[in-house]
């Protein structure tokens, strides 16, 4: 079992709010017990539930995953119950073949306030059987269950908009992870974190932030939370060459959205020293220059994006693939 308080820290900080967060997670992680993780959107939910995992003793059995915000919600049935929506209330007793698959190990149910009411009232109606066959002494099924939300889940329930009972089965642990704006000095100290990640993923050697732009990280809001902080630290890092970042590289200023210039595809224009390029041009330049020496592969690699993401951009900017020795795999 590891100890993970130094690798929450160093993501989520020190405040007092994540100090209490690490000491949850120490306490919590090695029992079987049901944790409901809380936050905004970006805030870290999934970061913390990996965590209670890495530190439990189950991390030599299956950590399956299971968004309900993102996969169509047929696809959310089929993953949890092991059928789809139409046969959920066919069966007058939950079907347990799928939990029984993952045996021992952790479920995470990502967004849990996104699952269909059916599903919820279904959800639940597996929960008290697996509580009902583990008093009557039976052979019970072993899964850890982790349920994030960046909802209130009470308040949902109160507005019956969230099946109540299910709440109530659900928060037996309940962490709520505090909005980047609530961490203080924390803000700076995930930022260097994260500018350190984003110089070794990326090749770059940036000794760190300027003034204005310490500044700059501590008075803006951070709608989108961590996420939205490290993307802007590596967007800045792609498009820095210099020793410090400002607060004009970091573009966060509080403005509204510009309207992306024309692009062109043709060939890769030199670019003049000291020239401030967009995501999308740099893009554009580093795949029209390495494509001829690069597979595929390595070009994804370097501009750190898989390469499905690599070909939607060649379609969406109009870059065609070179046919070349280089472009075999």
């Amino acid at each position: 079992m590891r100890n993970s308080s130094n690798l929450i820290k160093s993501i989520l900080g020190e405040c007092d709010a994540i100090k209490n967060i690490c000491q949850q997670i120490q306490q919590i992680a090695p029992t079987n017990c049901t944790v409901l993780i809380s936050g905004a959107t970006g805030s870290g939910k999934g970061f913390v539930a990996q965590n209670i995992f890495d530190t439990s003793g189950r991390t030599e059995k299956p950590f399956i995953n299971i968004n309900c915000a993102t996969p169509p919600e047929t696809a959310i049935e089929a993953e949890i119950f092991g059928h789809h929506r139409k046969s959920l209330l066919a069966h007058h007793e939950p079907n347990l073949e799928q939990l029984k698959t993952i045996n021992g190990g952790t479920l995470l149910i990502d967004e849990i306030s996104e699952l269909p009411p059916e599903c919820q009232a279904y959800f639940l109606e597996v929960l008290e059987l697996l509580e009902k066959k583990s008093l009557m002494g039976e052979e019970p099924i072993d899964v850890r269950l982790i349920v994030t939300s960046q909802h209130d889940l009470k308040s949902l329930a109160q507005q019956n908009r969230f099946n109540q009972r299910l709440y109530y089965h659900l928060n037996i642990f309940p962490i709520v992870i505090p909005p980047l704006r609530d961490r203080g000095e924390d803000r700076v100290k995930i930022a260097e974190e994260l500018l350190h990640l984003a110089c070794k993923k990326y090749g770059k050697n940036i000794s760190g932030f300027s003034a204005d732009a310490v500044n700059a990280i501590n008075t803006h809001h951070w709608p989108g939370n961590y996420r939205e902080l490290r993307n802007t630290i590596e967007r800045a890092v792609v498009l820095t060459q210099g020793e410090f970042l400002n607060a004009s590289q970091l573009v966060i200023e509080n403005s509204s959205p510009q309207s992306s210039p024309e692009i062109k595809t043709a060939d890769a224009a030199p670019v003049a020293d000291g020239q401030e390029l967009s995501l999308e041009d740099y893009f554009q330049h580093y795949v029209l220059e390495h494509q001829g020496q690069m597979t595929e592969t390595e070009l994804a690699k370097k501009l750190g994006i898989s390469r499905k993401c690599l070909w939607e951009r060649r379609q969406k900017y109009g870059i065609p693939r070179q046919k070349n020795g280089a472009q075999t795999n």
